[in-house]
This record gives C-alpha cells, structure tokens and sequence, in this order.
C-alpha cells in the first residue's frame, strides 16, 4: 500500500474486524491527482469507501484496494494502479463482483474511457462500479444520470487544463518560475521564486566560462564528471545536458511559458553580455556542423557489434563529408562521456576478415559466449553408471529391511554408494562442459567459413551480411590503446 495512506492500517483493521466471509466481495480504487484538494486526500477517500462497504456488508480484501497517487484521471495508460485493478479484474476466478470508487471522477475523467471499462467490467465480466457519493437508481434512468456524471466530469477536466494553461502564463507574466527549478537554483515556496543555489551557480559559471574560451563540450563534460559533480538528472553529465543550460534564459532572469520569455523576478546567475556570447558560438557551431554533417549508415553489418572497450557502448559508423574514409566512432565519445575511440571501416572490415578466416582455416581457440548440448559415448556410459547407481541404493535398503544387514552395515554402503555417484556426477559435468565446448567450436569454424564468403562478396545485400554476422558475432571489442580487436563469437 502507497506510504501517502497514512493511517491505512488503522482505518483497516477496524473496518475488517466488523466484516464477514458471508458477505459480497468488492474491490475500492482510489486516484489522487496533483490539482484534488484535501477532500479526495487517500486517507479521506477510503474511510468513506470503508464505511460504505460495512453498512453495504460488501467485504473488501487488503489486496484489493487500488491506488493511484498524484496522477490525471483522463488517461488509463498512464495510472498502474487502475490497470492492475483491471487486470484482475479480467482473471479467470472472478475475484471481485463490485468496485467502490469516491466518485466517477476518480474512476475516469474521460467519457470515452470511462464507458470503455464500465462496459468490459459490468457487461463482459459482471462486475459493478458504484459511486459511494453518486448513488444512481436501478431503472433505465440510471443511464441518463451516469452520463450526465461522467459529461460534468469531463467537462470539468478540459476546464481545469484550460486554467491550469492560463495560469501558467499568467504566472510567467508575473516573472514566476514554471516548473523545476534548473541547475543552479532552488524554489522558495514562500517567497515564489528562484533562489539562487551558490555552490551550483558556480559550476553554471564555470560551464559558461570554459564553452566561451574552449568551445569544447566535450572537454566540459569531462572536467564535470572527473570532479565528480552530479546533473540534475543521471550521474554524468553529456553534451545534451550541458547545452540545455548553455540556452537556457533563465539565467539571464528570463521566465518562459510555451515560446514566449518574460522578465523574471530572479537574480540571474550569468550576464547577458556573457550569455549573448555563448549564444554566438551556438550560432558558428550549428553552421559548421552542416557543413560537414555526418552521414550515419545504419544498415552496415557491424552494427551492435562493434563496441569500445572503454565505456561499453556501439562503435557507429559516420561518414564526414570532409573525410574520404567512414570511421567507426564510439557513440559515448559524441555524447562527451567517453574519450575518443575511432578507427576506420575499412581498416576493421579486414582485420576482421582475415581473423574469421584463419580461425576456420587453422582451428585455433576462439572466444565464445555459450555452448551447445553435446554427448559422445563416453558420457552415455557415465549416465549408464549412474543408473545402476540408482540400483545399488534400492539393493541396500531391501538389505536392511529385509535383516540381512544391520544399520551400521547400511550406513557405511550407503557413504560408499554416494561418494561413487558424487564422482561420476563429476565426471559427467566435466565431459558435457568440453564436448559442450568442442561442438561448439566446430559448429562455429563452420558458419566463419560461410560468413566469409558472404561478407566478401560484394554482390551479397547488405541485410543479408547483417543478419549472418549477427548470427556469427556476439560483439567485437575495439580497444584503442592498444589498437586491437577482440572477438567473441555467439
């Protein structure tokens, strides 16, 4: 149960200690969303529920008391706590026959959903979903009214979206901060403003100061992360995080609300001659990156195989148009968390090539990640041995009821039986684990020399050369210090 039902357990146990294994069974949901004042707090939601249950004598079970906190009540997709409601709902063994909600709003703020699930529940799995605050009556006129509910409903929400818009600008044109506040500052509630966070503004500063001198994302995001200082969101910074807070106005004491800036009522951290810089150089790196715009091919057959041995992460495949050679890069290098890794193409098609080759051709020890099941002779007479083992244990213990053999007899038959059977099962692992690897490998030998045909072949498409080193490779480390390749095959 959610931590925000603070006196759930109280409020259950009394409700439960009245209750009787006789009565209906029901389930109760309960929604909260950000903009719901303290009547349809959780605590006050399922004390009603409760207290309508025992005078109903409807018997609700711990689990299956449903809860979504602090989310909109116009999507389902969005509230796990209702699709689990229905999931179990939607079980074989009918857990439930009536589910009790505050009211409608809760249920769903959405007409077209609400009667979506109020159908599926009532018509298609016999379960009722009763309003303890909208009773409705059990004539035809019980249509109408549940309508005109989940109408107000509806209308009611596309109201409050249409305020919420509206004060959020109304908000900014009053020089008030909307949302989280970013880097560099904290929110005071009371004062309804940005406070400027002083540790933090520093490393604002900072960022600006080295983007103006450098003009070098990446070297920032490694100082950032070699200083072991933390973004808002993950735990490395990267050349996305770093150019949210090199165009953010904020801090130049702007406020935005959709496209539209105002004059914050916070202290700005950077100058706007400072920022006006920074925002020049934006300006000089978008014009010269479409000069030389990378072409990424995605289709090439390396594609999630190669990586660096570095960070781990996809070695891709770029082509600059002031380059003549496509290099692999590694992609943590162009989000600035990783240093450079590259090498190109062609340089890696045919170190690869001529390994796979005299791998198959030579039979050398090769590196793969998992074996197959194999068993020789060898290993069938160790399963046969184990059989009789089986035997010999049914043999003594007839021994021992039979009188032939005393306890201590049997004791000491039985220690040696199973130090055999502990051997041979030792045994028979250390034989499945070589052939497992054997028949791996010659399985292996086998599809490199047809890989290489195919990957030789330039009349061969590319989809097929993808999908036959995918089949073969299950990833090629690239690791640039010493300037080799390790494969390790599937």
């Amino acid at each position: 149960m959610n931590e925000n039902f603070l006196d759930f357990n109280e409020l259950y146990l009394k409700y439960y200690s009245q209750t009787d294994n006789d009565w209906r069974v029901g389930a109760c949901y309960i929604r909260v969303s950000t903009d719901d004042q303290v009547e349809y707090s959780p605590t006050s939601q399922l004390k009603l529920i409760l207290k309508y249950a025992l005078e109903h004598q409807i018997l609700i079970k711990k689990e299956h008391i449903f809860h979504d906190d602090g989310i909109s009540g116009t999507q389902a997709i969005k509230r796990d706590g209702f699709n689990e409601m229905i999931a179990i709902a939607k079980s074989k063994t009918k857990p439930f026959e009536i589910i009790l909600v505050y009211d409608f709003s809760r249920f769903a703020r959405n007409k077209d959903e609400s009667v979506i699930f109020k159908t599926l529940l009532r018509k298609k799995l016999g379960i009722d979903v009763i309003s303890i605050t909208q009773p409705l009556s059990d004539g035809k006129e019980r249509v109408i009214l549940e309508s005109l509910y989940e109408g107000m409903d509806e209308y009611y929400s596309l109201n409050l979206s249409e305020n919420v818009k509206r004060g959020k600008k109304e908000k900014a044109e009053r020089g008030e901060h909307n949302g989280n506040p970013p880097f560099g500052y904290d929110y005071d509630r009371n004062l309804k403003r940005l406070i400027i966070n002083e540790e933090k503004a520093k490393i604002v500063k900072l960022i600006y100061d080295m983007f103006i001198e450098t003009q070098n994302l990446r070297q920032i995001a490694t100082t950032l992360n070699n200083l072991d200082i933390k973004p808002m969101r993950g735990n490395e910074w990267g050349t996305k995080t770093l150019k949210l807070i090199l165009t953010n106005k904020s801090y130049i004491g702007k406020v935005k609300h959709l496209n539209d800036y105002y004059n914050g009522i916070h202290e700005p951290i950077i100058d706007i001659e400072k920022f006006d810089k920074a925002q020049k150089i934006w300006e000089y790196r978008n014009e010269h990156f479409k000069k030389c715009k990378i072409q990424v091919q995605h289709n090439h057959w390396l594609r999630g195989i190669l990586k660096c041995s570095d960070c781990g992460k996809g070695m891709i495949y770029f082509q600059r148009k002031t380059r003549t050679e496509p290099i692999f890069q590694c992609s943590g290098y162009t989000n600035g968390k990783c240093f450079s890794h590259q090498i190109q193409v062609r340089s890696v098609e045919e170190t690869i090539l001529k390994q796979i080759k005299k791998d198959y051709t030579d039979k050398i020890n090769i590196n793969i990640s998992k074996e197959d099941t194999y068993i020789d002779d060898e290993i069938k007479l160790v399963l046969s041995s184990l059989k009789k083992i089986d035997s010999k244990f049914e043999r003594i213990k007839a021994a021992y009821q039979d009188g032939i053999d005393s306890l201590e007899e049997y004791k000491i038959n039985k220690e040696k039986i199973s130090a055999e059977k502990n051997r041979l099962e030792n045994k028979l692992n250390e034989l499945q684990y070589k052939n497992k690897l054997e028949s791996k490998k010659n399985n292996i030998y086998v599809k490199c020399e047809q890989a290489y045909k195919i990957l030789t072949d330039n009349k061969i498409e590319k989809q097929v050369k993808f999908d036959i080193a995918h089949e073969l490779f299950e990833e090629i480390l690239y690791d640039k210090s010493n300037d080799t390749l390790l494969i390790t095959y599937k």
